[in-house]
């Protein structure tokens, strides 16, 4: 990809972006109503080694899984997700053994038929599909901007998970496995160093700043971002 191609959105290509923001956020908030996710708390499990995972959890709690947290999930006694965030270039051989009750899929376009899975929640898809510019407009939608000032020009996928839950009106968000200071994942911890590090920074100081509903189970990223711990969660 050229350094053309990866310069940061100005502000009113941004606003472009997002300017379906509401519909596109009524929409998905259908599909997960259809699949039984909205209305109760979302706990959001990145990958980041070591999460903290709370003894209890509120009633009706949903699982929501980012890429191949479900495993990390299964080392720490935790359920299947409920909901998992997945790539279309994603492997089998990378969600093998997961149990993947729903799926929320990132993907360059809509085709017809994930249009029609995604605005007919009467089907009650187990797939609805995400567009790159639908995911930055969750975030810029939730957050004002898409932070493109660091290395990258967008925040990471954890991130914009928690815009998108934010945007359909989850009451409760509960974020575990999402760190600043640490490489590798749960479950592989000799891979590359963590990219989207200033952007996620910049935006889940904004999330703890406006929304009160997000918490985290993690004291560095409470620390780091002034996000509040989950009130059972010691600091540390």
């Amino acid at each position: 990809m050229t350094e053309t191609a990866r310069r940061p959105f100005d502000a009113a290509e941004e606003q472009v972006i997002a300017r379906d923001f509401a519909k596109l956020s009524a929409r998905h908030a259908a599909w997960l109503g259809a699949r039984g996710l909205t209305g109760g708390p979302w706990f959001i499990l990145g990958s980041a080694p070591d999460p903290h995972v709370p003894d209890l959890f509120p009633p009706r709690t949903a699982h929501i899984h980012v890429k191949y947290a479900g495993r990390a999930a299964r080392q720490n006694g935790l359920p299947p997700g409920d909901l998992t965030f997945l790539l279309t270039k994603t492997k089998p051989e990378e969600i093998a053994g997961l149990s993947l009750d729903s799926i929320l899929r990132l993907c360059k376009r809509h085709s017809l038929l994930t249009r029609l899975r995604r605005d007919l929640p009467f089907l009650k898809a187990k797939e609805c599909a995400l567009t790159d510019r639908e995911r930055d407009a969750f975030i810029i939608g939730t957050l004002g901007t898409l932070f493109g000032g660091g290395d990258e020009i967008r925040p990471s996928n954890g991130v914009a998970l928690i815009a998108y839950a934010i945007a359909v009106g989850i009451p409760q968000i509960i974020v575990a496995g999402i760190s600043l200071d640490s490489d590798g994942y749960a479950y592989d911890r000799s891979v590359r160093t963590r990219r989207h590090l200033a952007e996620d920074r910049a935006a889940l100081a904004v999330v703890a700043e406006r929304y009160p509903q997000v918490t985290t189970t993690e004291p560095g990223l409470s620390r780091a971002t002034g996000m509040p711990l989950l009130g059972s969660v010691a600091a540390g």
